[in-house]
């Protein structure tokens, strides 16, 4: 959508410049006229400078854990009275991440013109989540912008809890295959060269698995460079097609039917939705519009595309649990729940209640995946350093028992 430079005077009497987005010129003065802005200037942005702008905004970021941090001090000075701008002000000066605080200036700015806070987070793009511009907007509408704030707070710590928990299962696993990776370079590009130069002189006939892994060792030493040439090649090549959206759904499915692995990152993903899906509609938003909302925090597309569709059942009148079960994506108990919660007007504390059984769930299955992953780890590791070391002690064996008759 086309940008567009802006000079124009809020309600309050002040004079404000803004870079705003819009169908055509016309569109976007009869959209600002509509909320009794006076517009004085308004000019399209060139190609060149929209591009760079949207370069900078993909590259700007603001982490989960710090924007936890922010709306934990917002949510405490707007309940010690403080007036909106004044709370923006304080906060503004505490930051040190320089994305953000450009955004909080601008919002700031947004905010002092007369527009809501929501609409000023949203207009950030995608910098901050899109759930949380439709809670505030809630929240502002009832009066309870204290209370969405904090259902909010709750909401990311948990997430943030669970991520936690996965990163944390998943280290241990993750150091070991990177030592065997190390293992196996270093033995490849270093220590079999030597030993092939060495019992060459000998002119020992060498068993298989040392000519193997000594083929292998020079062909990798020759040819790094069209190797890593081509994981390069392959790597972008699947990055590419991630980026389609056809792409992303298939690999987003491939890794649910991941063996082992494959069950946590579906548990994730359906816990994250219905926590996420329960605090929207515990905020007042439409089921349909929080259902929306859900699908795209999901962080899986296949998830995404599913939801979408539940959506759009679920505005033609069917109910939300016939709906989840069609996508055969949620869990029996949780289909069942989430009826329950449907029929008897409890929505939201039976998704509160899903999403703390799949808590549950998440760390049985975290453990199990561990105690799965490391053994096979070590196997694997004994493995490939045994077959290494088998193919540089077999020969030396075989010498010595020359020598020695």
């Amino acid at each position: 959508m086309p940008q567009f430079y802006c000079r124009m005077a809020a309600p309050t009497g002040e004079i404000v410049e803004r870079v705003l987005t819009g169908i055509d010129e016309a569109a976007l003065r009869r959209e600002l006229e509509d909320k009794d802005f006076l517009v004085l200037d308004l000019k399209r942005r060139s190609r060149a400078l929209q591009a760079a702008a949207e370069v900078l905004r993909i590259r700007a970021r603001v982490s989960t854990r710090e924007f936890l941090f922010f709306n934990q001090e917002l949510s405490a000075l707007i309940r010690a009275g403080l007036p909106i701008l004044t709370s923006l002000d304080i906060l503004l000066e505490r930051r040190t991440n320089p994305a953000f605080r450009r955004a909080l200036a601008d919002i700031r700015e947004r905010v002092k013109s007369g527009e809501m806070l929501s609409e000023a987070f949203a207009a950030q793009g995608d910098l901050f989540p899109r759930l949380y511009c439709s809670s505030l907007a809630s929240g502002e509408r009832s009066g309870e912008l204290p209370t969405v704030l904090k259902r909010y707070i709750a909401y990311t710590r948990t997430l943030l809890a669970v991520r936690r928990k996965v990163v944390s299962a998943m280290t241990y696993p993750a150091i070991l295959l990177a030592l065997s990776v190390g293992l196996v370079t270093l033995m490849t590009f270093y220590i079999i060269p030597k030993f092939t130069s060495f019992m060459t002189e000998f002119g020992t006939e060498l068993p298989l698995v040392t000519r193997f892994m000594m083929g292998t060792a020079n062909f990798a030493r020759d040819h790094w460079i069209l190797l890593l040439g081509g994981l390069a090649a392959v790597l972008a090549a699947t990055a590419a097609w991630q980026r389609s959206g056809k792409g992303k759904v298939v690999l987003d499915g491939f890794k649910l039917r991941l063996p082992i692995v494959g069950g946590v990152i579906h548990d994730y993903a359906q816990n994250r939705f219905t926590r996420t899906l329960g605090t929207l509609v515990a905020g007042g938003i439409p089921l349909v519009t929080s259902l929306d909302l859900a699908a795209r925090a999901v962080g899986n597309a296949l998830f995404e595309r599913e939801l979408t569709r539940v959506a759009v059942r679920v505005r033609e009148g069917q109910s939300l649990w016939e709906s989840l079960e069609r996508t055969g994506l949620i869990s029996d108990i949780a289909i069942e729940m989430i009826k329950v919660g449907e029929s008897t007007g409890s929505l939201e504390e039976m998704l509160e209640s899903t999403s703390e059984f799949m808590d549950e769930e998440i760390d049985f299955r975290l453990t199990r995946v561990v105690s799965l992953i490391e053994p096979l780890m070590l196997v694997f590791m004994a493995v490939v350093v045994g077959t290494m070391l088998l193919a540089i002690y077999l020969p030396l064996i075989r010498t010595y028992g020359q020598a020695k008759f």
